[in-house]
């Protein structure tokens, strides 16, 4: 014979009550809790996209045509385009000077350094005719820190800003005769 199926119900107690409570109270500090550890701020973001070009060649360091003599020596083009010479080298025309270039900034935003060709920097001049032979640039100045008032720099209120770098040139006292060339890279960094 069969038993009869009996149903029970879960009696209502306090301790049942009290744990549907807790259960909705956990749910509830869940879905509040990541929304709570959340904290955000607004920060204004801005970018400023230069084109390729910020500095510009104006014009070459140019040495002009020189006369090595008989012990040779050197020839120096000031960032001012004047030039000396030492030893037996003379300069034979009023060709030269220094190299000039002009950066583009934006006032108040751009603080450009430069960084080179610096004093110690070196490159070599390599005859077009005969690529054996070169001379040696050297001890690079330049004009680009100069300043205004109150030693404020120069480029302070300025879009536009030139600069000079010069050098000097070693020359052997059998330097072979010719065109020289040479290549020196000038960087600006912008803070």
């Amino acid at each position: 014979m069969m038993r009869p199926l009996k149903l029970r119900w879960p009696r209502r107690t306090g301790r049942l009550l009290t744990g549907s409570i807790s259960l909705a109270v956990a749910g509830f500090a869940l879905s509040v809790s990541p929304a709570s550890a959340q904290d955000t701020a607004s920060v204004p973001t801005a970018v400023r996209l230069q084109g390729d070009t910020r500095i510009t060649k104006l014009g070459d360091l140019d040495f002009g045509d020189i006369l090595p003599g008989a012990s040779g020596g050197t020839i120096t083009v000031a960032v001012d385009s004047t030039v000396s010479t030492s030893g037996t080298v003379q300069s034979l025309n009023s060709g030269q000077q220094a190299a000039s270039f002009e950066i583009t900034r934006q006032i108040l935003a751009d603080f450009p350094t430069y960084v080179g060709p610096g004093g110690s920097d070196t490159i070599q001049l390599v005859n077009q005719g005969d690529p054996t032979a070169t001379m040696t640039l050297r001890n690079f100045t330049t004009d680009f820190n100069r300043t205004i008032i109150f030693g404020l720099p120069a480029y302070l209120f300025r879009t536009t800003y030139d600069f000079r770098v010069g050098g000097t040139l070693d020359v052997a006292a059998d330097q072979e005769p010719g065109s020289y060339l040479g290549t020196f890279v000038v960087t600006i960094d912008y803070n």
